[in-house]
């Protein structure tokens, strides 16, 4: 069991920093706050986790008299810890006794507690993502806590996926999904097609003969239009990848998952994801889909959202 974290007020300027590097630099940011509308006696805490040359940040959220387990939450595409959704999935295990800590993905940045900036150069890749979730396991199962429940955003949904489909991981007790993204090869090339008038047959044989690291200016990119991205990167996203897609990752998965999916997203163009996971007969993964709510389970759709995770949590953790 961890003891000793660090409570910090709001508006405090102090923040505890844990590492697995006794070396590591302490975080400065102006601010550690709790999520809005956090239920009282919380503390928050920013916490580092050491890749490379690279600082993993993320924002420990500790419920009061909470037991090991823990859960990590994981945003959508370019995303931080300060995301709505983010914000409301911290919430719903504060009030289930679980605490938490929201991860933001380095995306080839050191210390980075923001949304990524699209003017940077891109450097980073989808599947980075596995080897992130597994460091922040590593340290959390040092610290003492765990196992531990994965639960992750649009992009970070599917990256959990994908993680949890390359093995069985006996250090996580269950999975929550919101709206994780899911496109075939031929949908992902109508999808960019659509967004950019460009297919994506066409970008990848361009790259075909530079190097993994070669930097390609002016390329149309995940949510940013134009920028610099390397090949690899770019690749990345958007080669062929039977794992990016969750549904995919999910058909034969050993742990326990529930899938929430946006109703309003059923008729996207290009998308068939609501129906593919619909059909998953896989026994372990739950998929329930929230007819009104949108990609962001705005308004009343996210009191549901809410309702159906600590359904969910009740019934794979009773309360004694």
């Amino acid at each position: 069991m961890v003891s000793g974290f660090t409570r910090l007020a709001l508006g405090g300027l102090f923040c505890a920093v844990l590492g697995l590097s006794a070396a590591a630099d302490t975080l400065k940011p102006p601010v550690v706050e709790l999520p809005a509308e956090s239920p009282g006696e919380l503390s928050a805490e920013l916490v580092t986790v050491r890749k490379a040359e690279i600082d993993l940040v993320g924002r420990m959220v500790r419920a009061p008299e909470s037991s090991h387990r823990i859960a990590i939450v994981l945003h959508d595409t370019l995303g931080s810890y300060d995301d709505p959704l983010v914000r409301t999935l911290q919430n719903t295990f504060a009030k289930r006794g679980i605490s938490s800590v929201a991860i933001n993905l380095s995306l080839n940045q050191t210390r980075r507690i923001a949304p990524l900036d699209c003017g940077v150069e891109h450097a980073h890749r989808h599947e980075d993502a596995l080897d992130e979730i597994r460091l922040w396991l590593d340290w959390l199962t040092a610290q003492g806590w765990g196992p531990a429940i994965l639960s992750g955003v649009g992009r970070g949904g599917a990256q959990i996926a994908w993680y949890l489909a390359k093995e069985y991981e006996s250090r996580v007790a269950a999975a929550i999904l919101l709206g994780p993204n899911g496109l075939t090869p031929a949908q992902a090339d109508a999808d960019y097609r659509a967004r950019y008038e460009a297919g994506l047959a066409a970008l990848l044989t361009r790259l075909a003969k530079l190097p993994p690291d070669a930097v390609v200016p002016d390329t149309p990119f995940l949510n940013c239009g134009a920028v610099a991205a390397t090949k690899a990167s770019i690749v990345s996203y958007y080669g062929v990848q039977p794992m990016r897609d969750t549904p995919t990752a999910l058909a034969d998965i050993k742990t326990p998952t529930l899938a929430l999916t946006p109703g309003l997203t059923r008729d996207a163009p290009n998308s068939t994801t609501v129906e593919r996971l619909e059909a998953l007969k896989n026994p372990l993964v739950i998929v329930r889909t929230i007819e009104d709510a949108d990609a962001q389970f705005s308004f009343k759709a996210g009191d549901e959202m809410a309702e159906a995770i600590d359904a969910y949590l009740r019934s794979m953790f009773p309360t004694p």
